[in-house]
């Protein structure tokens, strides 16, 4: 749905500075009580990151790649023609959140590395050839758009992504601040395509036949040419499953086993709240919204480098997803 308070008036672009001001600090006005500090969601969204620009966290630098994709869309909107991608392009970002982040001046060169280092991180995770303010820009101009031909359907669609983008690029960049990434990033996954693995192994995971466990070939005896005996050895039933699942992941051998590192870390978020039910994400036995908005935030939230989801990571991407679950529920009664 489009936001109440729309972030500029259709007609006349306003200065630069005003147009990603208007944007950036509405646009975190709308995630009021979905970014997660600690285990606990935070109920409102703009100070939290301002203490994150006033202590040079790379939360705070989340703010100079929003200004960097407000600043590409504004180009856009004003001269009809994409931006160059320039180098000095994030110090006209760092300019741009000073101007209405008095807290951000004495900190600019910390919040510019954590933002190229951020960029890196997110660009690895998701394989992309463009950087994260690209698609962010994108659905900025799209949303714009929309609002000038008075299109509803097409600003929301842009005003969710615009969002959902936020929480991802916020999500991860607490964990940079943690220090509990991996050098290596956990590749993002297609969310459509997650659920459909994840529902895959623990279909399988869940059979009569693999919860037993099952043999799996590891050498052959022979002799003059023939095969006279096999050894086999018991496997795991979440072993098989994932053995049985991984041919079927679309990527090279990287991605499927990301892929599974992700399955595996989702089932002990899951078997985690079976045991603690934790009331900031709901029941994700018995709530099918619940569980689907667990598998879709699998699919892209960051992991530590121990390769598990840390419960503020998850539940962030999470609690959103089940607002847009439910809300698109209601619209089909």
């Amino acid at each position: 749905m489009v936001s109440a308070h729309d972030p500029a008036t259709v007609g006349e672009p306003p200065h630069p500075h005003d147009f990603s001001e208007q944007l950036i600090t509405q646009l975190y006005e709308d995630l009021d009580g979905y970014l997660f500090e600690g285990d606990a969601a935070i109920d409102h969204a703009w100070p939290l990151v301002i203490e994150a620009v006033r202590h040079a966290r790379t939360r705070g630098a989340v703010l100079v790649v929003f200004a960097r994709a407000t600043l590409a869309a504004h180009h856009r909107l004003v001269f009809y023609e994409t931006p160059p991608d320039d180098s000095i392009a994030l110090d006209e970002a760092c300019a741009t959140v000073a101007s209405f982040v008095p807290e951000a001046l004495a900190q600019l060169p910390a919040l510019k590395s954590h933002a190229e280092r951020l960029m890196r991180h997110v660009a690895i995770a998701e394989q992309s050839p463009d950087a994260i303010h690209v698609p962010l820009s994108n659905a900025i101009s799209r949303f714009y758009a929309a609002l000038a031909d008075e299109n509803a359907a097409v600003g929301s669609r842009a005003l969710i992504e615009m969002r959902s983008i936020i929480l991802h690029l916020d999500a991860c960049a607490a964990a940079l601040d943690r220090a509990e990434s991996a050098p290596e990033p956990v590749r993002v996954i297609r969310p459509d395509r997650f659920h459909d693995y994840f529902m895959h192994y623990a279909s399988l995971a869940q059979k009569p036949e693999a919860s037993a466990g099952s043999e799996h070939a590891v050498a052959t005896l022979s002799q003059d040419g023939r095969i006279t005996a096999v050894i086999t050895e018991d496997t795991h039933p979440l072993e098989a499953a994932a053995r049985a699942v991984r041919p079927t992941i679309a990527g090279d051998d990287v991605t499927r086993d990301h892929t599974l590192v992700r399955i595996r870390a989702l089932l002990d978020v899951l078997d985690g709240l079976r045991h603690a039910p934790n009331p900031l994400i709901g029941d994700a036995l018995n709530d099918t919204t619940v569980h689907l908005s667990l598998v879709l935030a699998a699919a892209t939230a960051p992991l530590h480098a121990s390769g598990g989801f840390s419960f503020s990571a998850i539940a962030q991407i999470a609690r959103y997803n089940q607002q847009l679950l439910r809300s698109a529920a209601a619209t089909q009664h």
